[in-house]
């Protein structure tokens, strides 16, 4: 059985209701069954987990189901916009391997009017006490049309604060509304490499335009992870090979009985319009996720093969090995760090 890296929404609760946001927990959040989760580990090889969808701590027996996890010897991480940081205690903080804090904004002002009033002071508060305790902490941007233009400024803020950047490109789940166009995205990602000292990118089509720039047929990474090394379980079950997937028919139970095999990747069959292509066995079509709302039978959105564009200037940066961040194999992302 392969590796995996898991993502758990321990539940769809959440105290902001984020206007571009993927999980939606409304006012009847769905929870994880705890002794369905614990048999799923228990029959899986995971290699690691990232907590989050919702606000973990909103789950009942949270500090319960922190300790069992930890007890299990996998690597935990944890996503939060910086309340289930306040609800840790210093002892369960330590035992995180790392924690990402999400920030849609680098000014005070914008991101509490994009999420809720006291949001950005919470966040710098999380950072501050994970680095007092000597955990990897990161900030989490993702990357709408709203903020794109802003990337330099993100930067400036996580070299100042020590921590690195993950950008984490929005889904159209809501519609295009937050969506960057192809120049926003390429701007925003090109602003990216200019400014980090070190990356680590699992987004297909970024890697495919990096291998473009650099002449190179054997790139180490290939496709999306979704699906193939890395899977998600919602509050309700399902496994779903990426966390912006809009269905599965997989659910742990079944898995679990022998009915069904895990997911084997986003299913979405390769576009026509990459036939031929050079990069076609790292870009592979590009984002599954992005594809599933902008077009299954179309290759991503931002694709710069299309319609006589050039391929992106990216300035190479070394690799980091992702050792310290456990979202560098799990999800299309990029992970920056900074000197400070």
């Amino acid at each position: 059985m392969r590796n995996i890296a898991l993502g758990v929404g321990l539940t769809s609760a959440c105290t902001f209701s984020c206007r571009h946001c993927y999980s939606g927990g409304g006012k009847n959040p769905v929870e994880m069954d705890r002794d369905t989760l614990f048999r799923f580990l228990s029959a899986c090889s995971v290699e690691s987990i990232n907590l989050g969808t919702g606000e973990s701590y909103l789950y009942p027996g949270f500090h319960n189901i922190l300790d069992e996890l930890f007890g299990m010897g996998i690597p935990v991480a944890l996503t939060t916009a910086g309340p289930s940081i306040d609800a840790m205690s210093d002892e369960e903080i330590r035992r995180i391997h790392d924690v990402d804090f999400s920030l849609d904004f680098p000014q005070k002002g914008l991101h509490d009017e994009w999420r809720a009033g006291g949001a950005f002071d919470m966040v710098l508060r999380g950072i501050e006490r994970c680095r007092s305790l000597g955990v990897t902490a990161s900030v989490a941007m993702c990357l709408m049309r709203q903020n794109a233009s802003r990337v330099k400024e993100m930067c400036s803020l996580c070299r100042s604060l020590g921590v690195s950047l993950r950008v984490n490109v929005y889904k159209a789940i809501k519609g295009k509304e937050y969506e960057p166009d192809y120049h926003s995205f390429w701007s925003a990602i090109q602003t990216l490499f200019q400014e980090a000292e070190a990356i680590a990118s699992s987004e297909p089509v970024i890697n495919a335009a990096l291998a473009a720039g650099n002449g190179l047929i054997d790139f180490s990474r290939k496709g999306s992870p979704c699906g193939v090394s890395s899977l998600r379980l919602k509050p309700g079950g399902q496994i779903m090979p990426c966390v912006y997937w809009d269905h599965s028919p997989v659910r742990m139970e079944k898995f679990l009985s022998g009915e069904m095999d895990l997911p084997s990747g986003c299913e979405l069959s390769l576009p026509d319009f990459c036939d031929g292509c050079d990069w076609l066995n790292i870009c592979r079509g590009g984002c599954s996720g992005r594809r599933l709302y902008t077009g299954k039978s179309e290759p991503d959105i931002y694709c710069f093969m299309k319609d006589g564009r050039s391929v992106p200037e990216l300035t190479q940066k070394p690799a980091l090995s992702g050792d310290d961040y456990i979202h560098a194999s799990y999800l299309c992302t990029v992970i920056a760090e900074f000197s400070e």
